[in-house]
């Protein structure tokens, strides 16, 4: 058991580690397609690391990683969406809810069922990710 948390807690600073990298990569305000690209890639990428750390269940290990992951991710947007100033990956998320007509005008009637949303949204595609992550790690 402490193993797999050990394995779990390095998936997810290595997505810690990406997400600060992806926060100052050029193109300001990238499209909703890279950004679902890039999320996608660190979940994966960090259910890797704690699939391969783990050595046993690495499904369960890689889903664990890129979950914790994605909560965190969507309750520090949910947050900082409504009571702080969105920066690095966050603005990006941000950008592509305000860039969105659907989600914009329906923002504008209930705009925390739409944060709320879309903090779902990326802490699943976290969670995809890491799906991805545990089964290379086990292909491997």
């Amino acid at each position: 058991m402490r193993r797999i948390a050990l394995a779990v807690a390095a998936g997810v600073l290595a997505q810690a580690a990406l997400l600060a990298a992806v926060s100052g990569m050029p193109h300001h305000h990238p499209s909703t397609g890279t950004l679902a690209f890039r999320v996608v890639a660190i979940g994966a990428v960090g259910g890797f690391v704690a699939a391969v750390a783990a050595g046993d269940a690495p499904y369960r290990t890689g889903v664990a990683s890129g979950t914790i992951t994605g909560i965190g991710f969507g309750v520090a947007f949910w947050w900082l969406l409504f009571y702080g100033d969105t920066v690095g990956v966050f603005h990006h998320v941000h950008y592509a809810l305000a860039t969105t007509p659907a989600l914009v005008d329906l923002g504008a009637v209930a705009p925390e069922l739409v944060g709320a949303a879309v903090a779902l949204v990326v802490a699943a595609a976290f969670a995809a990710g890491g799906v991805l992550g545990g089964y290379a790690a086990s292909r491997r």
